[in-house]
């Protein structure tokens, strides 16, 4: 088995997006990518809130929980705009009903993405420093904590930037978070140390988008 399958995957079966997209204008008032949002938020939250159409609300959300890391990834931001697709997406399109075509061409190719693993964890690296309050204490402690065994850096397109993945039984409170650049002062995840490399290649691209960032903030 390749190791890329143990990658998530995810199905392409938004039904509700699907009707939207056919006849955005029907639906949602006007062929707006943020009437679409408020559109979807405003489902889920009935759904969840009153119990409304419940059977719909116990399937996967319409719009995936990592979508708008791809559209950070994809549209070559430095965020993911706090997870408001909508937001990251008229970032770069001012037009309403154009961000709106965008969205529907960024959903398909999440769902049609193949991801590629550049780098995973070193097994003598996971450990790291951190300051945490245990118990009722009220000061802070350094403790060692360590990263998941399975992380891995991972991108799919040569857009820049990366993902880091680690399997669901791992804790790791950023799993399937875009990163536009190795941020070492901002997370030991992120030190480039840590990790085996696996495509050069890829790795050296991101290394080099990474100094250019830098080197731009400064």
């Amino acid at each position: 088995m390749d190791e890329n399958d143990n990658i998530k995957t995810f199905s392409h079966g938004g039904s509700l997006l699907e009707t939207i997209r056919k006849r955005p204008a029907m639906y949602l008032g006007e062929s707006s990518i943020t009437a679409l949002w408020h559109y979807i938020h405003g489902w889920e939250a009935a759904s969840g809130h009153f119990g409304y159409c419940k059977a719909d609300f116990e399937k996967p959300p319409e719009v995936p929980r990592y979508f708008a890391d791809w559209v950070g990834y994809r549209l070559h931001l430095d965020s993911n705009y706090s997870g408001f697709w909508h937001k990251a997406i008229l970032s770069r399109i001012k037009d309403e009903h154009l961000a709106l075509v965008r969205f529907f061409e960024l959903y398909d190719e999440f769902f049609q993405r193949e991801p590629k693993i550049v780098a995973s964890i070193k097994k003598d690296c996971r450990e790291y420093t951190v300051s945490r309050k245990i118990g009722s204490a009220r000061e802070f402690t350094e403790v060692v904590e360590l990263l998941p065994e399975s992380l891995r850096i991972v991108t799919y397109t040569d857009d820049p930037g990366f993902f880091l993945v680690a399997e669901e039984d791992e804790t790791l409170s950023f799993n399937g978070w875009f990163f536009g650049a190795f941020e070492i002062s901002r997370s030991a995840s992120l030190s480039p140390g840590r990790y085996e490399v696996h495509d050069q290649v890829t790795w050296d691209r991101l290394l080099m988008q990474s100094k250019n960032i830098g080197e731009t903030s400064r």
